[in-house]
């Protein structure tokens, strides 16, 4: 049974230790994530990232596409501030919109988006099918959807994700490591929620032992050249992990 945390990471405390979890892996899970993303979608368009945290996922995905505009949402203002300097410190503040809004009740017009993401946003709702539902409603009849959150599964793997993955974490990282996961979706709840959506070409891929997706390529997906966000091979072959294939 899920145990929910807090929707929203208001604290500054809270979004400086979600930043440092992110930067220890964002060559591996969020650069496998981005990659997914670039390459399930259309190469040009708008991008809807819900519940972008310190905007790192978006960051990848407006510095490795040339024709992408991304608005990048989230509910906690500091969260958002330390997206913006992400972003700013890239040089890719200008290709992504951060602003706030709120998952549940999306504040864009149907059919206004071509590609329409998220990852690590579904555990934080108690109930994530409102975000499904609008998620439905704000992508084209042929734009890509790709969901991605933590998976729930036993005792004993719950607590070694917590205590090898979050090895060299501080008190602060692992709680919200530990609270995260226990909140997050077991296999079966995982297979209810991609029924939810009960769209064409809908598919559940698991992703290492750590994540699960709900995805749906794009029928304008980029077919001319495979974008690659990783390249050193030594980060490649853990990134490799938590990367769909079209």
């Amino acid at each position: 049974m899920r145990v929910l945390k807090e929707e929203v990471m208001a604290s500054e405390e809270e979004a400086i230790a979600y930043d440092l979890v992110v930067s220890r892996y964002v060559d591996i899970v969020h650069a496998g994530f981005a990659e997914t993303v670039i390459n399930l979608s259309p190469p040009e368009g708008r991008f809807l990232e819900i519940g972008t945290g310190t905007g790192w996922d978006s960051v990848l995905v407006a510095k490795n596409t040339s024709n992408v505009k991304v608005t990048a949402i989230d509910l906690s203002d500091e969260m958002l501030k330390f997206a913006s300097r992400n972003a700013s410190r890239e040089g890719v503040d200008t290709k992504i919109h951060f602003m706030k809004a709120d998952a549940k009740g999306l504040p864009f017009e149907d059919r206004s988006f071509d590609a329409v993401y998220s990852q690590n946003m579904l555990h934080h709702l108690p109930e994530p099918k409102k975000m499904l539902a609008g998620i439905k409603r704000v992508v084209k009849s042929d734009g890509a959807i790709i969901i991605r959150d933590l998976g729930r599964y036993s005792s004993f793997i719950n607590a070694l994700c917590v205590n090898i993955l979050g090895m060299n974490y501080n008190t602060t990282m692992k709680e919200e490591y530990r609270k995260s996961i226990l909140a997050a979706f077991s296999r079966r709840e995982w297979f209810d929620l991609k029924n939810t959506l009960n769209m064409p070409e809908m598919r559940l891929t698991r992703q290492f032992f750590t994540h699960m997706s709900i995805e749906r390529p794009s029928a304008r997906r980029r077919r001319d050249s495979y974008v690659k966000v990783v390249n050193p091979i030594y980060r490649r072959i853990a990134a490799s992990f938590y990367i769909s294939r079209p």
